[in-house]
């Protein structure tokens, strides 16, 4: 499929303006605290506001974001760091005019080193303007290669779950994050809550915890997404439940989440090795 993406030949502005896209990772220390529900059902939120959204999953298996959406895409994004077909080719239409990068096969593990990330610069880079959000599933893992995807972002979410492993998962990630890849800001999505005031006391322990060893980096809570049986439900139909349910509480607070952050001033990271490279990469030597 080859979409009707604009040309930014035709697009105002020069081509060293700085790009309309904004990069949202999507991570946590282990799978099983939700994370792909979020990505998945935050892009498509994202797009029934009319943004112009692209989800890239980078996270393979059997439940993955793009099988997650009932999606049985022919091609996925291993074909574009191999080398074979371009976005345009291997991108295939989501609800709500939702762009979505399929993931590669489920028996492959999901990782994207450095040599595959500069092949998706070039692949990307085209597009950096015609995109508001770029929603990335990385990988269940807290591996180097997946931090550093993580850490090249615009905007670095980690999402943290209640129970106890979970949330030492999410300090693990969120240090090594911060001492090994020097991010300096992270935001922190709570799951699997029982409400709001739930979600504020459990980011409240975990920033109290990060906060006395992470003293450089700064945390911040952007929203708890409630505990809801319509989330199994819709995943069991291979649907998302901010489509299938929206008025869900679990839908509801997605929804939030995504008002939250089209609010906010995200600075775009230059350079270097930017996640999908909406900037130039250079190389020294």
């Amino acid at each position: 499929m080859t979409l009707a993406w604009p040309d930014i030949t035709e697009l105002p502005g020069t081509a060293g303006q700085a790009r309309s896209a904004r990069v949202i990772s999507i991570a946590c220390g282990r799978s099983g605290v939700g994370k792909t529900t979020i990505a998945a059902n935050l892009a498509l939120g994202l797009s029934k506001m009319r943004r112009r959204a692209m989800l890239v999953d980078c996270d393979p298996g059997p439940a993955d974001a793009t099988r997650m959406m009932g999606l049985a895409p022919a091609h996925s994004i291993d074909d574009v760091v191999g080398g074979r077909l371009t976005v345009d080719e291997i991108v295939v239409d989501g609800p709500e005019a939702l762009f979505v990068v399929p993931a590669g096969p489920t028996d492959r593990a999901g990782r994207v080193d450095l040599s595959a990330r500069l092949k998706l610069a070039d692949a990307f880079r085209p597009h950096r303007r015609s995109l508001d959000f770029v929603i990335v599933d990385t990988p269940g893992s807290a591996d180097p290669d997946t931090l550093d995807m993580v850490a090249s972002a615009d905007l670095p979410i980690v999402v943290l779950a209640p129970d106890a492993e979970r949330f030492m998962d999410a300090y693990g990630t969120v240090k090594l994050l911060a001492l090994e890849h020097d991010v300096r800001e992270i935001a922190i999505v709570t799951n699997r809550v029982a409400d709001e005031a739930m979600g504020q006391e459990l980011f409240r322990r975990f920033r109290d915890v990060a906060g006395r060893f992470l003293t450089d980096t700064t945390l911040s809570h952007l929203g708890a997404i409630p505990r809801d049986d319509r989330v199994l439900t819709a995943a069991a139909r291979r649907r998302l439940v901010v489509d299938q349910y929206p008025h869900a509480r679990a839908a509801q607070a997605i929804a939030q989440l995504g008002r939250t952050i089209d609010t906010l001033a995200i600075p775009a990271r230059r350079g270097g090795d930017s996640f999908f490279g909406m900037e130039a990469v250079f190389r020294a030597g």
